[in-house]
């Protein structure tokens, strides 16, 4: 059995919050090189970056 709907199959819910969402922004070219030297994605590394400036966590992974 492959492909197809069936139970079990995909990724789980997540809560509205934690869903992400394409953002469009300006950077300097040194820090997208910089970052692009980095083995973690860009947004990975932009998400904690602010999380760790910022005492920033995100709210509970439950679904409401």
């Amino acid at each position: 059995m492959s492909g197809g709907i069936r139970k079990g199959a995909g990724a789980p819910k997540k809560a509205p919050a934690l869903k992400k969402q394409p953002v469009s922004l300006k950077l300097p070219k040194w820090l997208i090189e910089w970052m692009d030297t980095r083995p973690e994605s860009r947004a990975v590394l932009i998400e904690n970056s602010l999380r760790e400036t910022h005492k920033i966590t995100p709210p509970p992974k439950t679904i409401p």
